[in-house]
C-alpha cells in the first residue's frame, strides 16, 4: 500500500478506485467555484477550493502545530492528540497519517471521556453550582476549578480511570469502564473532581510514555479547546506528564486553521510557520519538576488499576448488555 495514496486493499470493497479524486496536500487548489455552485452556495464564481483537512488537522494548525515534535492537545468533549514527525512511525496502538505539508507526518490518539465527563460531574454532583451560576454567580466550572485547585497533587490518594464510554487510544477497549478509587470517608466533591482532572492528564502521559517508547517524543504541547478556560487542568496535565504546555491567545480552532491554509493556497502566505504571527505569543504553563516523583507513583497505580481490572469491566459490561 502507499503511504500517500488510495489503498486498493482497504477500499476495494467500498468503491472502485477509478471513482475518488485526485490525492494532493491540504493547502493545493483542487478546483474553483462554478456557476452552479455559486448559485447554490452564494460564493463568487472562480473562487478557489483547496484541497482542505480534517477538523482536528485544521484544529493543530490553528494553534501552530505545524513542525516536527509538537504536539496538539484538543481539549473538546473528547481529547484528541497530533503530533508531528518528520518521517513514518506507526504503531497499531495509535493512528498515523500523512500530515498536511510534504515531508511531514502524524501520530494521532484520542480519549473518549473528557470534556464530557466534566460535564457529567457538574450536572450530577455540583447542582447546587449551577443554580448559584443560573442566578448569575459565578460559572460552575470555574467553581469547581477554584475547589479542586485546593486539593493537593494526588487528590489525597484518589485515581480516576475516565474510560466512562470506553476508551479509545492506546488501550482501544470499547469494553473498558470508568473507575474512581482509593475513596475514603475523608474525601469530598473536590477531591473527586481533581482526581477526574488528574486522570485525563495520565491518559494524556500514558500516551506520551508510548510516543517516547517508539522514538516520537513531542518536546511541547499547544493547547486548543473549551478546556483551555480550565488553567488548573492544563497545569495538571504538564505536571503529570513532565512538558510545558503552550495556550495561545487565539484558539477558535479548526475554523482559524482552515482560513490560514486557504491563504496559504491562494499565495496570501509564503510557509506554514507564518501561522505563528497569526495566533500571537502563547502563555507558557511551566510542569513543575518537584511533582514528578508523586506523580510517577500515582502513574503506575493509574496503569496498573486498567491492568487489574478490565477483565472485571468486560464481565460488568456483558452483566448490563444481558440485563
Amino acid at each position: 500500500m502507499a503511504y500517500q495514496g488510495w489503498s486498493e486493499d482497504l477500499c476495494s470493497s467500498v468503491v472502485d478506485l477509478a471513482k475518488l479524486p485526485s490525492i494532493g496536500w491540504t493547502s493545493q487548489i483542487a478546483g474553483y467555484v462554478t456557476e452552479d455552485a455559486a448559485r447554490e452556495t452564494g460564493l463568487a464564481v472562480g473562487t478557489p477550493v483547496i484541497v482542505g483537512a480534517t477538523d482536528a488537522a485544521s484544529e493543530a494548525v490553528s494553534v501552530g502545530v505545524v513542525e516536527p515534535g509538537q504536539m496538539m492537545l484538543m481539549y473538546g468533549s473528547t481529547l484528541f492528540m497530533i503530533q508531528v514527525t518528520d518521517s513514518p512511525v506507526t504503531d497499531t496502538r495509535l493512528w498515523s497519517a500523512p500530515f498536511l505539508f510534504p515531508g511531514t507526518y502524524s501520530l494521532m490518539a484520542g480519549m473518549a471521556t473528557t470534556g464530557v465527563l466534566t460535564k457529567w460531574f457538574r450536572d450530577n454532583c455540583a447542582v447546587d453550582l449551577l443554580e448559584q451560576e443560573s442566578d448569575g454567580g459565578a460559572s460552575a466550572f470555574s467553581s469547581l476549578a477554584g475547589m479542586a485547585s485546593s486539593v493537593p497533587p494526588g487528590s489525597e490518594g484518589l485515581v480516576v480511570l475516565p474510560y466512562f464510554s470506553g476508551e479509545r487510544t492506546p488501550i482501544n477497549d470499547p469494553r473498558a469502564r470508568g473507575v474512581v478509587f482509593g475513596l475514603t470517608l475523608s474525601h469530598r466533591r473536590e477531591h473527586v473532581y481533581r482526581a477526574i482532572l488528574e486522570g485525563v492528564g495520565h491518559g494524556v502521559r500514558h500516551h506520551v510514555d508510548l510516543l517516547r517508547e517508539i522514538g516520537a517524543e513531542p518536546r511541547e504541547f499547544r493547547a486548543v479547546g473549551g478546556g483551555t478556560k480550565n488553567l488548573p487542568w492544563l497545569q495538571m496535565v504538564s505536571d503529570i506528564c513532565g512538558i510545558d504546555q503552550l495556550v495561545p491567545p487565539v484558539t477558535f480552532g479548526a475554523s482559524y486553521g482552515d482560513a490560514f491554509l486557504a491563504g496559504l493556497g491562494i499565495g496570501l502566505f509564503s510557509a506554514h510557520d507564518q501561522i505563528n504571527s497569526w495566533v500571537g505569543e502563547p502563555t507558557r504553563i511551566h510542569n513543575d519538576l518537584n511533582l514528578k516523583p508523586l506523580y510517577d507513583l500515582y502513574h503506575r497505580v493509574y496503569l496498573d488499576l486498567y491492568k487489574n481490572t478490565f477483565g472485571l469491566m468486560h464481565d460488568l459490561g456483558k452483566l448490563s448488555a444481558d440485563s
